[in-house]
């Protein structure tokens, strides 16, 4: 029984490691190829160490592709739209998941639909829209897709979360004498943060790399988001610059990768409470 025991725990850690390595070794590849040259790229396409260190291919990149100003841009654009996502949604779920009311299953059932539209069928009427309320070719015409576009899978998932976290804690808040909006803000909002950290992050990500929106509705240079800017390196005839697109790459994947470090314990928790329940 214990030799199965530990030949299944070296399974596992055998998996495990081959699953690891098929995720770090893109990300690997992508920095040696930020580092390196084409010839040593043709040479050497699969080697994750260059031959020589060419540090210069970032400072390129960040002139080439702006992505001074589209990183702003894109910050910007992300901070305003997860903030709305995650107090519309917030409030939104807390009403379908504690309150009773007529038409709740409905509204539900309707907002799990509209996950299922993919951006492509909705992106002109999307721009047609944007058109006659005048905010193309502004942040503000991202930013409004961006906040309908998120709501439904975070209050889909913030409802599931919810529903985890006992009555009980209400029903004694209530007879302390806390109102309403206290418990929303106090007690639940705080007890929350897993599910709100998985939100962000899931959020966060579909923003920063959204690009067939903002493809669409942005035609000024100085507005473009990171996923436009990476447009700049084709050349003359469709070629890449790779060495420095690969630099503007590793460069705007460090806010993704900070992002999941700093909400990971959170993520994992978010995720498993909302599973247990729902």
């Amino acid at each position: 029984m214990a030799s199965v025991a530990r030949g299944a725990s070296v399974l596992r850690i055998l998996l495990l490691s081959l699953y690891s390595i098929t995720v770090l070794y893109p990300l690997l590849w992508m920095i040696r190829l930020s580092l390196g040259d084409l010839q040593g790229m043709y040479a050497s396409p699969w080697r994750i160490i260059p031959d020589q260190w060419k540090w210069d291919n970032f400072q390129s990149a960040w002139k080439v592709g702006q992505i001074g100003t589209a990183l702003y841009n894109t910050l910007f654009i992300t901070f305003i739209s997860l903030l709305l996502i995650v107090a519309f949604c917030y409030l939104a779920s807390y009403a379908l998941a504690r309150m009773r009311f007529a038409g709740r299953g409905f509204l539900m059932m309707l907002f799990v639909s509209t996950m299922l539209l993919p951006l492509q069928i909705i992106l002109i009427p999307l721009y047609r829209i944007d058109v006659l309320f005048g905010i193309n070719n502004s942040h503000l015409g991202l930013i409004l897709p961006y906040i309908a576009a998120g709501l439904p899978i975070s209050i889909f998932l913030m409802t599931a979360f919810l529903r985890t976290i006992p009555f009980e804690l209400e029903e004694s808040a209530a007879i302390d004498g806390c109102s309403r909006l206290r418990l929303i803000v106090s007690i639940l909002f705080p007890l929350s943060r897993p599910g709100l950290a998985t939100v962000v992050i899931f959020q966060f990500m579909n923003i920063w790399n959204e690009f067939p929106l903002a493809l669409t509705v942005l035609n000024n240079p100085d507005l473009r988001t990171v996923t436009l800017a990476l447009t700049s390196f084709k050349g003359q005839w469709g070629l890449m610059d790779f060495n420095k697109l690969f630099a503007a790459l590793t460069i705007t994947t460090i806010p993704l990768v900070l992002m999941f470090i700093l909400f990971q314990r959170q993520f994992i928790s978010g995720l498993t409470s909302g599973a247990l329940k729902g």
